[in-house]
């Protein structure tokens, strides 16, 4: 197929000034092998989703990385500020913050789980790892990603947070929108030790020139705490991949997330929660509003090992179809090993409430305001579980912008 061949001669670029070690070896073969899970048989992850596109457009590794970019307009400062532009994370040195070798790296990404992430691996020219010490106790890290080229882009950025023993932090990711035709394929690996916490919050400002499929991947400890709150508004194609593996005693992860899809955009959210150990707690709660002929995919699953008695878990998915040519699959899913749990999941997929609407219509409020109120209640929920006041006003004022811009083409 030509694209592997286009891919395979950027990776031979890439070795020509970087070294390539057996991992990023052994996922170029992976990728080359496999291609991209376009019509794969049996693939529950991608199956719902058109990637035909991506075989059509040959992006590139070699584009401009000397861009800046106005944090002030999403109400965040350098201080404390990792830069990934267009694709290059740009770290100056924090304190509390240090750099880890190459050597005493471990990564949770399994490369041959998926070929995004084989891609990623291989063709990432530069990996970003740090170890956050009590130093950064209390404190905020953002990462913000941006870009812009005339080129069509390929973005491989790759970090990777060791949070030591006790330490909490939160993290803001955010993703800003450009015009440039690009394929983003970034990565991030946490390593969350005893007792630890990470507020995790992460928003995407997207754009329909853009393909973002977005890999969060989490290792707790004993005691440890992760809360992840996202945020996605429309792009082209985009997906939201995340996988926790709880492997101590009493660690806790709490998953939610807000995505809108709009025009012919598709969106798919993938989550797994592994329980490992005994006395583990998650929750997935996940929201989706649906317009125009986008579709949305929401594919969750727990699984409860046979060592892990006493799991808790619970997951949900709730959609507003707003028109007619819209669609959501939703597939939630529990596997459990063990005896001794107390696990729920559901799904669900409707309209907004007629009887409430009609109750807002009797009281002077036209059919439209009433459907975009109850809308922005629904999404709001989720929004106000994003921990930093500032991206939470950030996600807000999207959900402002893109409510009244929905189709609602039911009635």
């Amino acid at each position: 197929m030509e694209y592997i061949k286009h891919y395979e001669k950027n990776f031979n670029e890439l070795s020509k000034v970087s070294n390539i070690d057996s991992l990023k070896q052994e996922s170029f073969n992976f990728f080359s092998k496999s291609g991209f899970p376009i019509k794969k048989k049996g693939d529950e992850r991608w199956k719902y989703l058109d990637l035909r596109s991506l075989e059509k457009t040959l992006y590139t590794t070699d584009y401009d990385n000397n861009l800046n970019i106005d944090l002030n307009t999403i109400g965040l400062n350098k201080s404390n500020t990792i830069s990934v532009n267009n694709g290059v994370p740009s770290y100056q040195k924090f304190n509390g913050i240090d750099v880890l070798s190459n050597e005493s790296y471990t990564p949770i990404v399994n490369v041959y789980e998926d070929e995004f992430l084989s891609l990623n691996t291989s063709l990432s020219s530069k990996h970003l790892l740090l170890k956050v010490n009590s130093e950064f106790n209390g404190k905020v890290l953002n990462i913000v990603y941006y870009g812009d080229s005339r080129k069509e882009i390929l973005e491989c950025p790759r970090i990777y947070l060791e949070i030591e023993q006790n330490v909490e932090i939160t993290v803001n990711e955010i993703f800003i929108s450009s015009k440039a035709v690009t394929l983003k394929l970034p990565v991030i690996e946490m390593v969350l030790n005893k007792k630890s916490k990470v507020l995790h919050n992460l928003v995407f400002q997207s754009s329909f020139s853009e393909n973002n499929f977005k890999f969060t991947r989490i290792d707790q400890k004993e005691g440890s705490f992760y809360k992840l709150t996202s945020f996605s508004n429309s792009s082209l194609l985009a997906a939201n991949d995340i996988k926790v593996s709880l492997n101590g005693k009493n660690s806790e992860c709490d998953l939610k997330g807000i995505y809108f899809t709009t025009l012919n955009s598709q969106f798919n959210t993938h989550v797994v929660v592994d329980h490992n150990v005994p006395y583990t707690k998650s929750n997935q709660y996940f929201k989706g509003i649906l317009s125009d002929n986008s579709r949305a995919v929401f594919s969750g699953k727990i699984f409860v090992e046979r060592d892990a008695q006493k799991a808790y878990a619970e997951q949900k998915d709730l959609n507003l179809v707003m028109s007619k040519g819209a669609e959501i699959d939703t597939k939630p899913g529990l596997e459990i090993y063990a005896d001794d749990v107390e696990c729920y999941h559901g799904a669900t997929a409707g309209h907004v409430d007629e009887s409430t609407l009609y109750y807002m219509m009797t009281r002077g409020i036209d059919k439209k305001t009433a459907t975009q109120m109850l809308v922005n209640g629904f999404a709001t929920e989720i929004i106000n579980e994003i921990t930093d006041e500032k991206v939470r006003s950030f996600a807000q004022d999207q959900s402002d912008n893109i409510i009244p811009s929905l189709s609602f083409n039911l009635w």
